[in-house]
């Protein structure tokens, strides 16, 4: 073999010597695209590895560009004596932000991220989102918490027909829908977390104009009273965070899928047409302003899960049974579709949960998670139960008991379970941490029960 003229320091290992920097190799499409996958801070660091990549990550399609990340810079005292306009420049967000702008050289934009807190300029933001609108922007993400009100841009609504993905997050971004709006013929996400509408029908004509929503959701918190009308036809995602009840919603969309509501329940509140709900969580808060949980509001739950009964996996989190526990009206529709269910415990919801299960004869899987505040018992009502559920003795097929304790109410409801399941295949015990006596006893009182359905396997972990 030749020896080699390079004068480059010769590898002393011979596998050293076949190393090929096949990366830089590949096409910039490809490069971009790996690239895209990073944060644009991180994009922008490759660009020091070569004169290859020097200018690479200029034909990234994404911006992500987050203000902590920058805060986050630290420079030594010798380098802020050398260039001290420089440190000064690279702790500006804005000026870093608008910097990139620049060197993009107006390259395509599929994506743009922005998170800017406190001291955001609603004029710099104002600038970036018009100049991504005009590249056929599809995702526009924005996070901010500026000093003064920021209206999105009127070109957003009337040139956003390329937007797939909306999201906008503060207090201080104001939405005035143009009713001359050409509209978000592709929107398909939108995410509106504790924004502020500047008209009453804002909301409306928002989803008015975006005729292939598929996912929406909505957050209030200090919001002052807002109407939300939900009347669509595509949508099949709602995720609800309300935690202010001064608010009016109607929900009317038959190709829902999923629900997830979570904060207080409004008076004002209508639920319709949700034939094809596949799964809903339910997280309800007491309304402490109003003297926490009392009947009516009680009541108010049922009713909201009334609207519900066509659901195949319903999830009952929280405060949710307390509430249900309070109300002086039981009168459910049945839920035949419903399969699977999961409730948070309540010493009350022993006793509520009978009564429950008598609407949901075709159930198979139940689960129970212990509620953090309070020390839960099981009243006799479910412990000696004589009206067993249909659906536990019938289609039961699993059966998981979270937060045991080892008290003997509960093992009398697992006892129950063994008893009343005769198509039970797996009951699953997760207890909290429990000495190595008090284990072997309880395993010992498990494996002594009498099972219904002789396939049934207990798992204690």
């Amino acid at each position: 073999m030749a020896e080699s003229t390079s004068t480059h320091h010769k590898p002393s290992n011979p596998e050293e010597a076949t190393v090929v920097d096949r990366i830089s190799n590949l096409p910039d499409s490809i490069l971009s695209h790996i690239l895209s996958f990073l944060r644009t801070k991180e994009a922008v660091a490759t660009s020091i590895l070569s004169i290859r990549w020097k200018s690479l990550w200029t034909h990234v399609p994404n911006l992500n560009l987050d203000e902590d990340e920058f805060k986050r810079i630290r420079i030594s005292s010798d380098e802020q004596s050398r260039n001290a306009d420089i440190i000064r420049y690279r702790f500006k967000f804005e000026h870093i932000v608008s910097r990139v702008w620049a060197l993009r050289n107006a390259n395509p934009l599929r994506k743009f991220r922005l998170r800017w807190g406190f001291g955001c300029d609603p004029i710099h933001v104002d600038t970036w989102v018009r100049a991504a609108i005009a590249q056929g922007l599809e995702e526009l993400d924005l996070d901010l918490c500026p000093a003064q009100p920021f209206y999105m841009p009127c070109t957003l609504f009337s040139y956003g027909k390329t937007l797939v993905v909306l999201k906008l997050s503060g207090y201080q971004i104001f939405i005035n829908s143009p009713s001359s709006s050409l509209g978000f013929p592709s929107l398909k996400i939108l995410h509106l977390h504790s924004v502020t509408y500047s008209n009453d029908d804002s909301f409306s004509r928002l989803l008015s104009c975006s005729p292939v929503l598929q996912d929406l959701s909505i957050e209030i918190e200090y919001e002052p009273e807002c109407d939300f009308e939900i009347i669509v036809p595509t949508l099949k995602k709602l995720h609800l965070n309300m935690q202010n009840p001064e608010y009016k919603l109607v929900i009317n969309t038959p190709a829902l899928e999923y629900l997830y509501f979570r904060g207080i329940l409004s008076e004002d509140l209508l639920l319709e047409n949700l034939s094809n709900l596949v799964k809903a969580v339910l997280d309800v808060d007491p309304d402490y302003e109003s003297n926490g949980v009392h009947e009516e509001y009680g009541n108010m739950e049922w009713n909201f899960i009334s609207a519900l009964n066509s659901v195949k996996s319903l999830y009952l989190y929280g405060d949710t049974t307390l509430c249900l526990c309070r109300s002086s009206e039981f009168d459910l529709p049945m839920f035949h579709n419903l399969t699977f269910l999961n409730f948070c415990v309540h010493s009350c919801m022993w006793h509520v949960l009978p009564l429950f299960l008598q609407r949901v004869p075709n159930l198979e899987v139940m689960t129970n998670c212990p509620y953090d505040h309070e020390e839960c018992s099981i009243t006799l009502e479910w412990i000696y139960y004589e009206d067993v559920p249909k659906c536990v003795s019938l289609h039961l097929t699993a059966f998981h008991f979270k937060g045991f304790k080892g008290f003997i109410d509960e093992l009398k409801v697992v006892e129950q379970i063994l008893k009343w399941a005769r198509v039970l295949k797996k009951m699953t015990i997760s207890s909290y941490p429990l000495d190595s006596e008090k284990k072997v006893c309880v395993l010992k009182e498990l494996l002594m029960f009498p099972r219904q359905s002789a396939t049934c396997k207990i798992e204690f972990n």
